[in-house]
C-alpha cells in the first residue's frame, strides 16, 4: 500500500494518518527505493478497508497496552502510481538487507 505523495511533500496530518492506518492493521512501514512511504504486510481482504481509511482521510486506533490513542481526520490521500507519463523520483539502493540486487549497505 503506497499512497501518492506528490513531489515528496507530505503534511504532518498525512503522516499521522499513515501511521494510524499502519497501527490499526498491524502493518510495517518503510521508505521505498523510489523514496515513497510504503505500508507492508496487509492481507488481500484488508486492502479495501485500508484504502478507504486513506482515501477518506479518517482513521482511529486505540491500544491501552502501548498507551496509544489516535483519532485523525484529514482531506485524504490517493493511490500512488506505479508507472505513467509523470515526473519520477530518483531511485536509491535500499541495500543488501532489503534487496537481493542491493549494491551496498
Amino acid at each position: 500500500v503506497i499512497p501518492r505523495v506528490a513531489g515528496g511533500e507530505i503534511t504532518p496530518q498525512e503522516m499521522i494518518l499513515m501511521g494510524t492506518v499502519a497501527l490499526k492493521y498491524n502493518l510495517w512501514t518503510k521508505i521505498t527505493g523510489a523514496q515513497r512511504i510504503g505500508l507492508f504486510g496487509a492481507n488481500v481482504w484488508q486492502l479495501p478497508e485500508i484504502w478507504e481509511d486513506l482515501v477518506r482521510g479518517r482513521s482511529s486506533f486505540h491500544n491501552d497496552t502501548e498507551k496509544v490513542s489516535v483519532n485523525i481526520q484529514t482531506e485524504g490521500m490517493e493511490s500512488g502510481q506505479a508507472y505513467g507519463k509523470a515526473l519520477r523520483a530518483v531511485k536509491s539502493c535500499v541495500g543488501t538487507s532489503w534487496c537481493r540486487f542491493g549494491q551496498q549497505d
